[in-house]
């Protein structure tokens, strides 16, 4: 005799999705991994969920590792904040004028600093609004510094629809977001994947 599934098909799905809390927290065990990590911390008046920071150098050698021909460091700078509620072009633009304030205040263009990459990454459990997609798929911010002698610094904005398990992003947010993608298959075998 067979034994009857008496769960729902909203208990399942809610067991598919994380909450809110559950992916913030995830994502910060996953970044403590490679990054200094800060959740709740104030910045430029803003309240990120989670912020992380990595600096990765590079050297050249000659020889032996004592002898060095040169070295530089690459910087990465993530930025996440987290909504229960429906997000909308408004909040979509307030977030990308902050990175694009927060870039001039952290950025300093140097000889030892070759690439500064701000990550700005909004997780919604309600989704977001087709504007609000839009514009993060047109948002784009890249600036060399003295020819690139000086580096540059781009910056990658995504948006993680917790409802619907899908990755928003820009051009440059590509690169990355196969990282946020929801590793799972949904019924019939079709896997979600990014949409840019």
């Amino acid at each position: 005799m067979k034994k009857k599934n008496n769960k729902s098909s909203k208990e399942i799905k809610s067991k598919m999705q994380p909450t809110l809390s559950e992916y913030l927290e995830g994502l910060s065990k996953r970044y403590k991994l490679h990054y200094n990590v800060e959740t709740n911390k104030l910045i430029s008046e803003k309240k990120i969920d989670i912020y992380a920071i990595s600096v990765l150098e590079h050297y050249r050698h000659v020889l032996t590792k004592k002898i060095q021909i040169d070295r530089y460091q690459e910087k990465e700078i993530i930025f996440v904040q987290g909504f229960e509620q429906f997000v909308d072009d408004r909040i979509i633009n307030d977030f990308s004028q902050f990175l694009i304030n927060i870039t001039r205040e952290l950025v300093i263009p140097s000889f030892e600093v070759m690439s500064h990459t701000i990550n700005g990454i909004i997780v919604s459990a309600q989704g977001f609004s087709q504007e609000a997609i839009a514009i993060t798929q047109r948002f784009r911010y890249g600036k060399t510094f003295v020819l690139g002698i000086k580096g540059w610094c781009d910056i990658r904005l995504l948006l993680i629809d917790l409802k619907q398990s899908c990755v928003y992003c820009n051009p440059k947010g590509k690169e990355i977001a196969s990282v946020y993608n929801f590793k799972k298959e949904l019924g019939g075998g079709k896997k979600q994947s990014v949409i840019n």
